[in-house]
């Protein structure tokens, strides 16, 4: 006994196929930057700025101070848009994703400028620490 299978393409399975960018990622390989700046007592914003020579796919941000202190926050911004705004650091490390429960990318190009910045509002000196989670192709 044996049977046939024909497929007609362009119908509904390959609509399927394609899954809705950007809920789910074109690019494949993990890739964590992690990120330490010292923090002076002073009352003052300290940057931290970089870029990746490559495309990637911006996934989530994760926070950690060696010190928290009450009104003291962070934001970020990735190539001129900012993502995170006015972050008040809680006393425990943290984790910010885009999108929903299932997540989202947010596509970046070459060389997108990734700007995190802390408000040490509290005056206290500390260090902060901070990972951005990308996607990138196999190329990056």
């Amino acid at each position: 006994m044996s049977f046939q299978i024909a497929y007609v393409g362009g119908g509904v399975i390959d609509k399927v196929r394609e899954l809705p960018y950007p809920h789910f990622s074109r690019l494949t390989e993990p890739f964590v930057r992690g990120r330490m700046v010292d923090i002076a007592a002073s009352p003052q914003v300290f940057s931290d700025t970089y870029s990746l020579p490559y495309q990637t796919e911006f996934l989530s941000v994760a926070f950690a101070s060696s010190v928290y202190c009450v009104g003291d926050y962070w934001e970020l911004t990735i190539n001129g848009v900012k993502v995170c705004e006015t972050i008040y650091t809680k006393e425990l490390p943290e984790s910010v994703s885009m999108g929903n429960s299932f997540g989202i990318v947010y596509p970046l190009p070459a060389d997108a400028v990734i700007k995190f910045d802390f408000h040490n509002v509290s005056g206290e000196a500390k260090q902060v620490w901070y990972n951005v989670k990308f996607l990138r192709g196999k190329e990056g």
